[in-house]
């Protein structure tokens, strides 16, 4: 197992958020792991703090702005780490601060249980697509879905996809999509979890941790 923390430098909607994050990550990862684990930073305070904790994969500045997706990203890890097609990678975000280690470690190990190629998690959604639309503007909208269901135990069930683990093969990479998941990928269920985006997100996790 490979360990990938993306954690670049500096974020739209919450300034160095990753700096805030780390800890929550890093620390709980036990220390067996560590020497397999990557933090692939353009942060020199990102760096200076992992230094002597993990390994540090110098993120390319093509690869550390707004609009670079993930893929792009782990595209440059594989080649510049030089893993081999069957390497496992778990990616962990760091906007994810409230997951155990103990997550990890199961979903891990269902992926090879599985003998999986790759997965990502999925959660319940709080409102069907099947009731939203898309807002043209001046009062008028469009279904997201066609349909013209009226009853909503007629409504295909739906997930939303979520990040707070990514797991893959290496060379399942030039087959994922930018959001990390294409036709064979396993969703893999958790419980709604909170996804540090802005100010608030990170505020409303640390009144969580304080209760």
């Amino acid at each position: 197992m490979k360990i990938v923390i993306p954690a670049r430098k500096n974020s739209k909607g919450l300034p160095f958020k990753n700096r805030k994050l780390l800890d929550f990550t890093l620390g709980g990862i036990p220390k067996k792991y560590l020497e397999n684990t990557f933090i692939s930073t353009d942060d020199e305070v990102i760096k200076e703090k992992c230094k002597n904790i993990c390994n540090i994969h110098n993120r390319s500045e093509d690869n550390s702005r707004d609009e670079t997706s993930t893929l792009s990203l782990v595209k440059e890890i594989k080649e510049d780490l030089c893993f081999t097609s069957e390497e496992k990678i778990v990616m962990l975000y760091l906007t994810y601060p409230e997951r155990s280690f103990e997550e990890v470690e199961k979903a891990y190990n269902f992926f090879i249980e599985k003998d999986l190629q790759s997965l990502l998690c999925k959660k319940q959604l709080k409102i069907s697509p099947f009731l939203c639309m898309y807002d043209l503007g001046q009062g008028k909208g469009e279904q997201i879905i066609k349909h013209d269901l009226y009853r909503r135990q007629d409504y295909k069930k739906c997930f939303e996809i979520s990040h707070y683990i990514c797991i893959f093969k290496a060379g399942e990479i030039q087959k994922l999509n930018n959001n990390m998941y294409n036709s064979d990928t396993f969703f893999y269920e958790i419980e709604d979890r909170i996804d540090v985006d802005d100010k608030q997100d990170l505020e409303r996790f640390i009144k969580n941790v304080k209760n």
